[in-house]
């Protein structure tokens, strides 16, 4: 049996895909370019993020990718409110909680935006640690999972769940075994790498995998 739950944050435990491709959407048509369509959004989102972006169809030889993401924040502040958790998401975090699962958070967002929203929502009660970024790049997250294995038990037996090529690649360096949520910013395909992980179409399934 895990004995401890690691999660991504965005699109993972926070339903905001939706919310992110229509801010996405809203500044590539203020600068003039076309909208993303959701398949699009979902096939080329990746990290860094800066690459998605080039990858939507921002010049970021003209433009500052630090100007976009600045302007992004200001919007996703704005909208938060309107984002959901993800469907079942507080059942499976209270299953873990009364069998004794410790749970994190790893993600690449800011670190105190991130404990700011996941205290918003309501959860952050099931969390030993919530685990951010210094800054708003969305660069990576690999380093930061890194530290915090280091601080976990050795013989620990961890899961990882996350909705990006990335947390199965921070999966791997924190030795976990991965869940990918299939509703997330990006469906992976396990031909695109290496990588290993189970795919699942619902949250609830993580709790039969728990027993495992």
């Amino acid at each position: 049996m895990y004995s401890i739950l690691v999660w991504d944050w965005n699109g993972t435990l926070l339903n905001d895909v939706e919310h992110n491709i229509a801010i996405v959407n809203e500044l590539l048509r203020r600068r003039g370019y076309d909208r993303l369509s959701r398949e699009r959004y979902r096939t080329i989102f990746r990290m860094p993020i800066s690459d998605f972006y080039r990858d939507a169809g921002f010049d970021l030889d003209r433009e500052n990718f630090a100007d976009i993401a600045r302007e992004y924040n200001r919007l996703y502040v704005e909208r938060f409110h309107r984002m959901p958790l993800t469907e079942g998401i507080v059942d499976v975090l209270e299953h873990a909680r009364s069998n004794n699962i410790s749970q994190y958070i790893v993600s690449a967002s800011e670190q105190k935006s991130l404990v700011s929203q996941v205290s918003e929502k309501g959860i952050a009660r099931y969390f030993t640690e919530v685990v951010g970024n210094d800054d708003y790049s969305v660069v990576s997250k690999t380093e930061k999972a890194r530290l915090l294995r280091m601080r976990l038990p050795e013989d620990a037996r961890i899961l990882f769940v996350g909705d990006l090529l990335h947390d199965a690649e921070v999966a791997a360096v924190m030795g976990a075994d991965c869940v990918m949520y299939r509703h997330g910013h990006q469906e992976p395909r396990s031909g695109e790498t290496r990588l290993s992980w189970r795919l699942i179409d619902s949250m609830k399934d993580i709790v039969g995998l728990l027993r495992t």
